[in-house]
């Protein structure tokens, strides 16, 4: 049995840049909706759809949950840290765990099949499996973050090729689009933490540069605001780079090439961070050899705009969002169409992150703290 741990992507409350900071020092409510505005911005060709709080039209998301994946019989969970899933076409399920450092693999039921992953610095093994990536039928991608490269193997778990980018000083997420590769490169300005979000070459050479966020350097004592550095990025069916920093709700899409094409924005209500949320954050925060990550972090009034995003296979748009829902553990997702205009939104359990063949997957956690993958069937209604 295994129980939580402090995963690689924010659950929620917990922000990215805690895990990348621990790897590199240790070596007012708005009215009902209306139709979005579309408009062009001052720069030719960037499209602007400007979004009410509440979604325009009728269609409502409808899930129902068909199975729990990972949970034991005897109690418990299969898993320590959920880094990373994906489904196949044909309905298996490939779960990466970065503490037990192997692939789980499940039928559509939820049954194991099998697991693969082999700990170590040679070909093919890995030691902080941190992300995993389903390319296609025959190939998925797991992203080392301790060897700073990427393995690829077949669905069964034979290796087939790696890349290495150990030129560069730590990758906090990398997807594969086409051959090259979108990742957040961590480095120092001057005494700062410099996060770039960029897309890379095969041979990680850098493309063009999305955006770099500054955050102070913890060696200098001070405090830290753990929602400074909080931002997303995923691709579309069509290699766009949807790309957002949640300090507003405003999401940037940027074509194959780099330029920027859309922005949707969308009016919201800020989140007040209750003691007790403040209580349970710190509590995620394991201890760090000669540095006290706790002591150090201070607390905003506020939650950020959004906490993620993902899309389906019909390119709409899923931003988690930090306002609660009714049942328990549950957010908001606000969901827009692939123009940009909000079309609904849904209340989720835990942290979804996945829609694809129809379905919805969520991370979610028993009163034990225990993690499980719940897969929902999602079905829209008019």
């Amino acid at each position: 049995m295994r129980k939580k741990e402090f995963t690689h992507r924010s659950f929620m409350y917990v922000p990215v840049f805690l895990v990348a900071m621990i790897s590199v020092f240790s070596v007012s409510a708005f009215s009902v909706a209306d139709k979005a505005v579309i408009r062009l911005a001052d720069k030719a060709d960037v499209q602007i759809i400007e979004n009410k709080a509440k979604p325009s039209g009728s269609q409502r998301l409808i899930l129902t949950k068909e199975i729990t994946i990972g949970k034991l019989e005897q109690g418990g969970s299969a898993f320590g840290v959920v880094a990373g899933a994906d489904v196949a076409a044909d309905g298996r399920i490939f779960v990466l765990d970065f503490k037990a450092k192997k692939v789980n693999v499940f039928d559509p039921n939820g049954k194991k099949l099998k697991e693969f992953g082999q700990e170590g610095q040679g070909p093919g093994e890995w030691n902080a499996p941190s992300g995993l990536q389903l390319l296609s039928d025959r190939e998925l991608m797991i992203n080392d973050s301790g060897n700073r490269k990427l393995i690829y193997s077949d669905l069964e778990g034979k290796m087939t090729r790696e890349v290495s980018y150990a030129k560069k000083l730590a990758m906090l997420e990398v997807i594969d689009s086409g051959g090259q590769y979108v990742g957040c490169e961590m480095g120092m300005e001057g005494n700062s933490i410099a996060y770039t979000i960029a897309k890379y070459d095969a041979d990680f050479n850098q493309l063009f540069k999305i955006d770099t966020l500054l955050m102070a350097s913890p060696l200098g004592g001070g405090k830290i605001n753990p929602f400074t550095i909080t931002y997303d990025y995923c691709l579309d069916g069509s290699g766009n780079i949807i790309y957002g920093r949640s300090s507003s709700y405003e999401i940037k899409y940027f074509n194959p090439e780099g330029q920027l094409v859309k922005i949707v924005r969308k009016e919201y209500r800020p989140q007040s961070i209750s003691q007790k949320d403040k209580e349970e954050m710190l509590k995620q925060i394991p201890e760090t050899p000669g540095m006290n990550l706790k002591e150090m972090v201070v607390f905003p009034a506020n939650y950020p705009a959004f906490s993620g995003f993902f899309v389906d296979e019909e390119n709409r748009l899923y931003v988690r969002t930090y306002e609660k829902g009714k049942a328990k553990d549950s957010y908001l997702v606000d969901i827009f169409s692939a123009e940009g205009k909000l079309i609904a939104r849904c209340e989720m359990t835990g942290q979804a992150f996945l829609a694809k063949n129809g379905k919805i997957y969520t991370i979610e956690k028993d009163e034990e703290g225990y993690q499980y993958i719940c897969c929902y069937q999602a079905t829209w209604k008019k």
